[in-house]
C-alpha cells in the first residue's frame, strides 16, 4: 500500500467501487434472477501509522479507512477488523 498512489489514483484500493457499480449493472440486466452481491475489502499489511499519512493531508482516521475498505489486522478494545468484516457481510445477506 505504500507504493501505490493516493486512494482517488488506485485503482486497487477503489475496487469496492467498480464492483458495486457491476452489481448494479448486473441487476439491471438480470432483473427477478436473484442478487447478486460484490465487494472487496482490502487487509493492509502496511500499519496504520505508517500508511496514513499518504492519504489525503493524513487526516485519514481509523474510520475513514473502513468507510473505503481498507482495513488493518489490529484486533483490541477499540478497533476489531474481523468483526468490522463480519458486520459488513452480515448486513449484504
Amino acid at each position: 500500500m505504500l507504493h501505490a498512489g493516493a486512494y482517488v489514483h488506485d485503482d486497487k484500493a477503489r475496487l469496492h467501487e467498480k464492483l458495486r457499480e457491476l452489481e448494479a449493472e448486473m441487476a439491471a440486466s438480470h432483473a427477478g434472477s436473484g442478487t447478486v452481491t460484490l465487494d472487496s475489502y482490502i487487509v493492509s499489511a502496511t500499519p496504520f501509522e505508517h500508511l496514513k499519512p499518504k492519504y489525503d493531508d493524513g487526516a485519514w482516521s481509523l474510520e475513514r479507512f473502513a468507510q473505503q475498505h481498507i482495513l488493518f489486522p489490529v484486533r483490541n478494545a477499540s478497533y476489531d477488523y474481523l468483526a468490522l468484516l463480519l458486520t459488513v457481510s452480515a448486513t449484504d445477506v
